[in-house]
Formats: structure tokens, sequence, C-alpha cells
């Protein structure tokens, strides 16, 4: 594994698990796995309940009664066998979620350089302190006017 002295980054708090040990499958019976099985088997109840209803209780007779529970049972089959990216398809789905649908789809970094701010701030400052003496001066001029036409 690593040592201390090999790593050039900050540890995150993530193990990376050798590509051998993820491979290794603990099958029970027709080389599938407890969790293979368990969705196999609610998919096949399924199918076999939706068939059940087609045929006695609604009277199907046609090509609809074998697409219909095939169809009922594909994402039961999904959930089972397929492993995108080696995670389990619930696990993928659920951190595709958090990212894609849950997170904001733009993040805006509203941190500020408190200097600038500070900054932004000494300058209105002197701004509002230079139009001050603007009207000050102003002001001055028209007084002195007004005064020397009355004298």
């Amino acid at each position: 594994m690593y040592c201390e002295e090999d790593r050039n980054v900050p540890y995150d708090g993530a193990v990376e698990i050798p590509e051998e040990i993820q491979k290794i499958r603990d099958p029970i019976i027709f080389n599938m796995t407890r969790r293979e099985l368990c969705f196999t088997g609610a998919g096949l109840l399924l199918a076999g309940l939706v068939f059940w209803l087609l045929f006695r209780v609604a009277g199907v007779r046609n090509s609809v009664l074998v697409a219909v529970p095939g169809l009922a049972a594909a994402p039961f089959g999904l959930f089972a066998f397929v492993r995108p990216m080696g995670l389990n398809l619930e696990d993928w789905l659920t951190i595709w979620a958090a990212n894609n649908l849950r997170s904001a789809p733009v993040r805006k970094l509203f941190a500020r350089n408190e200097y600038e701010r500070v900054l932004e701030l000494v300058q209105t400052r002197d701004r509002k302190g230079q139009t001050r003496r603007k009207l000050r001066t102003r002001k001055a001029g028209k007084r002195e006017s007004a005064y020397r036409t009355r004298q």
C-alpha cells in the first residue's frame, strides 16, 4: 500500500480497493450471488403475477400475454445484473441523482477578497468626500458672489 512519504496529495477519506478484490464474487446457486438471486426471484414472482392477472382476470390471449410480464420484470433484471462503473445499479443511481438532480446545476462562488471589499469602501468614501467638497466650494462661491452684489 502507500506510505505517507509516497503520497503527493493529502488523504481525502477514500480508500482505493484493488481490482482483484473488487472482482471477487460469492456465488450461491447457478453462479448467482445472493443479491442477484433476490432480484431475479422478485422479478420472476412479479412476472408470474402479471401473467396470471392478464390470463385469468383480463382474459388476454395474444402476444401481450408474454410481452407485458417481461417488461414488468425487466427492472429487476437490470438491478440484478447491470453494474455501471463497477457499482451496483442502485448505488450508481443514488450517486447520479445526488450529482445531477439534487445539486445546483451551476455552482457559483460568492467568496470575495476582503482586501478588495475594503478598497471599494475606501474608494466610495473618497468619491463621496470629493462630491461634498465640490458642493461646498460651489456654495461658498455663491455666497461670496451674493455678498459682493449686496455691497
